[in-house]
């Protein structure tokens, strides 16, 4: 049961709506999923799961985890973009792959976007409910965290 409930959990991340996104033109079957990419409360922001899918496509990076990771958070980087915020305000990430082994290539790949003073941070092993995909990050910010 906890299985299948993650996996309805992670199909909600994997086809995002654009109430507030960066992505021009959603496919159709992402616009019936009810949830927001992004949702700004005062000054806390709050990214539901984003995964790595190459801007405008359906697909992933080839290369694995490192790749995957990159394109994951610079989706979200986008994503940040449209509520005027940056990776610099993000102050917790929840990091859900689905191999363990892949942790180390993650973190390769993370720690160039977070050099100093990364958010806090839950990784654990799962099952995702998108083909193909290695990771999904969710992610919670503070507006103004990162400095001005």
């Amino acid at each position: 049961m906890i299985r299948s409930t993650l996996a309805a959990l992670a199909l909600c991340f994997a086809f995002p709506v654009c109430a507030q996104t960066s992505d021009p033109a959603p496919e159709p079957r992402a616009q019936t999923l009810p949830y927001s990419p992004v949702i700004v409360s005062g000054d806390t922001i709050y990214l539901a799961g984003h995964l790595g899918f190459v801007p405008g496509t359906r697909a992933f990076p080839e290369g694995g985890i490192g790749p995957q990771t990159t394109q994951t958070l610079e989706n979200i980087g986008a994503t940040l973009a449209t509520v005027g915020a940056s990776h610099a305000d993000l102050v917790r990430c929840q990091v859900f792959l689905v191999n363990a082994e892949d942790f180390g290539g993650m973190n390769a790949a993370y720690r160039k976007f977070f050099p100093e003073t990364p958010p806090a941070r839950t990784t654990v092993a799962v099952a995702l409910a998108a083909p193909d995909a290695l990771i999904e990050i969710e992610c919670t910010g503070v507006k103004g965290h990162g400095g001005p």
